[in-house]
């Protein structure tokens, strides 16, 4: 299994942030997880489409995941792909009309518009629910976390999740990628990685002097 980290940028001090990505991509990180919240599916305010532009306008070949902390984020399909997005990462708890018609259609909208369609759940809900349009998805993303504010403790329930959705994508030979997201700290991040989570979206994990960025991204990527 190759195991990936996708660097949120949301914990970095904007006055230093493009500072930082610079440091980040001399690494070889070369996923950067944007962090969109609307104040409405969650209590902040967060980035936007803009950010994702200026990210790729410098570094082209850098993969920008968006993930959308948004009410109905179906709404900002266009303008993400327009602005350089290559993953559309949206919630499940999101989208209002959950029935699997409507689901689909928001997922075949993203692909439409040539971005990786990924949806996240919270630590509280079971993937199960998601298993009419795990055919159709290219990736899940686990959050570890209640969504919205960093430096919160890893939810223990995430464990299962990913094990549920490792479990079935072997039984399954599905190939959607297993994501997680939040409470990545020394202590969870080889647990994580042994429940079969494949992506791993940092920010603290990493917020650490330069000369010490590329050991802590090797304790993602490396085999166990």
């Amino acid at each position: 299994m190759k195991f990936k980290t996708a660097v949120s940028i949301y914990v970095f001090n904007f006055l230093e942030v493009g500072n930082k990505i610079d440091e980040l991509v001399k690494k070889g990180v070369d996923w950067i997880h944007v962090d969109i919240m609307d104040g409405n599916f969650v209590n902040n305010y967060a980035l936007c489409q803009k950010f994702c532009k200026d990210i790729k306008d410098k570094y082209p070949n850098v993969l920008i995941d968006a993930h959308l902390m948004c009410l109905e984020p179906q709404r900002y399909i266009k303008s993400f792909a327009e602005n350089g997005t290559n993953h559309f990462n949206f919630h499940y708890e999101s989208v209002t009309d959950k029935n699997t018609e409507n689901l689909t259609k928001i997922i075949q909208e993203v692909k439409t518009f040539d971005m990786k369609a990924v949806i996240a759940i919270n630590p509280e809900t079971s993937p199960e629910i998601l298993k009419p349009i795990l055919d159709k998805v290219d990736g899940i993303m686990c959050m570890s976390i209640k969504p919205g504010f960093n430096g919160q403790k890893l939810n223990e329930m995430v464990y299962k999740n990913i094990e549920w959705l490792s479990n079935y994508k072997k039984k399954n030979k599905s190939k959607f990628f297993i994501q997680v997201d939040g409470g990545v700290r020394e202590e969870t991040y080889l647990k994580l990685k042994q429940s079969g989570a494949e992506i791993m979206v940092v920010g603290a994990f990493v917020n650490v002097p330069n000369e010490e960025l590329r050991k802590q991204i090797e304790k993602i990527e490396g085999n166990l």
